[in-house]
């Protein structure tokens, strides 16, 4: 079974064998394990009196950690760590009391089937991620066991990663936390934070795409290209938004397009929410001259991969158009030229698929930072903003808390200040 990480997880026991320590295989049923059973001498016996295992490989590294000693505490690990939910296994017939109660692993399990039942699926994957993160980095077992040392442990971890060569911004860093106390909150930890424990953060000017960057990047665009970002820019619609674009959802007459649920291709607008924003005709005329070719329900079905020549057209939703953003961006000349890290890529060696890192600078590669689609969402907002109120701009965006929509009218603030700034008498003595 592959794991989150893309590897397969598999579920082991330790236990004593003829007066020796060792790990054995715990039986596979229908593709599941069942720790009830583990195999010894090639028979299935009881997996009674040992300490199970998960065992995986990442960033080719075989990892190992223990689960716990019951089977239910077994399998909700392994259905965590291969990103499964909803398995069953029969009670045991008599239970082992520890008196701790929930495991971090159980906890987490049965938060995450809470998110998942109401919140969309990349929240789910997103906190399912941030979750994982949390257990891989936490030494204890039970949730009783946590407390403001977990929570402060985690802050000191999150400086520590690195991202592309970057550090994790305080406020990605503050939610890890805040998504950590929720789940194990609602399974009965008793964290309790004190006054100044949460890291200060900064609040950054939103980033928007200059006119003459736009002028350049839509300048080396083809056809298809110039179409996609052109409804990312008159939109500011988000990345799963643009590219479950149905003809269902263009009004041709009002000049809408529309965000609607896609439960066919797993799609559900962020807070439920359907909504419209009016585009200009020029746009409307564009799209109906797109749908005179199109074969698709969909407005940008899957295009060919840019890095990729196997990966054809079909009638499902275009999950690279970030890469396809910032391929254009380095073609235009666009990029930086100081982003650098490195990146995993798999190679055919004497008939063996391996992995192999490689580094790369932007100045010469399609990964520059400055470059990604959100981008053209606060580009969209800002613009909006200087000539429609702040609650229009906030049904546009679909935002649930006006609050989130108004880092744009500080930003619109600002730089009208820079603009006073200028025309200051101040100015003349520079």
């Amino acid at each position: 079974m592959e794991s989150n990480y893309g590897h397969a997880v598999n579920l082991k026991q330790y236990r004593r064998l003829d007066g020796k320590w060792q790990f054995v295989p715990v039986v596979k049923q229908n593709g599941k394990p069942n720790p009830k059973l583990v195999i010894v001498n090639g028979e299935p016996v009881s997996s009674k009196g040992g300490t199970f295992y998960l065992d995986w490989r990442e960033d080719g590294k075989r990892r190992t950690r223990p689960v716990g000693t019951t089977p239910r505490e077994a399998l909700d690990a392994w259905l965590l760590q291969s990103g499964i939910h909803g398995g069953e296994i029969e009670p045991e017939e008599e239970p082992v009391k520890t008196g701790k109660g929930l495991t971090i692993d159980q906890a987490i399990a049965k938060y995450l089937i809470d998110i998942k039942a109401t919140k969309g699926e990349r929240t789910y994957r997103a906190y399912r991620q941030q979750l994982l993160w949390f257990r891989e980095h936490s030494k204890k077992r039970y949730v009783s066991e946590l407390g403001r040392s977990d929570a402060m442990t985690m802050f000191a971890q999150g400086r520590e990663e690195r991202v592309h060569g970057r550090p994790l911004n305080q406020k990605t860093i503050n939610k890890r936390v805040i998504i950590m106390l929720n789940a194990m909150r609602s399974q009965g930890a008793v964290i309790e934070m004190k006054r100044g424990d949460w890291p200060k953060t900064i609040d950054k000017k939103v980033e928007i795409y200059q006119p003459e960057e736009l002028k350049a990047f839509f300048a080396v665009c083809n056809a298809e290209e110039r179409l996609i970002f052109q409804v990312f820019l008159c939109t500011g619609f988000r990345d799963r938004e643009v590219a479950t674009l149905a003809w269902t959802d263009i009004h041709w007459r009002e000049g809408k397009l529309a965000v609607s649920a896609k439960p066919a291709v797993g799609f559900m607008p962020k807070t439920y929410e359907e909504r419209s924003v009016p585009v200009p005709m020029a746009l409307i005329a564009a799209l109906r001259e797109r749908k005179r070719t199109s074969k698709s329900h969909l407005v940008f079905p899957t295009l060919p991969h840019p890095t990729r020549p196997e990966y054809g057209k079909g009638n499902s939703p275009d999950g690279h158009m970030l890469e396809l953003c910032k391929e254009i961006a380095l073609r235009a000349e666009l990029n930086c030229g100081h982003c650098k890290g490195a990146y995993t890529v798999y190679v055919l060696n004497k008939g063996v698929q391996q992995k192999e890192k490689r580094s790369y600078k932007c100045d010469t590669s399609p990964r520059c930072g400055n470059w990604y689609l959100h981008k053209f969402r606060h580009t969209f907002a800002t613009n909006m903003l200087q000539s429609v109120d702040i609650r229009s701009l906030q049904v546009m965006l679909g935002h649930k808390n006006i609050a989130t929509t108004e880092k744009y009218l500080k930003s619109l603030r600002l730089d009208q200040l820079r603009d006073k700034s200028e025309s200051s008498a101040l100015a003349a003595y520079i």
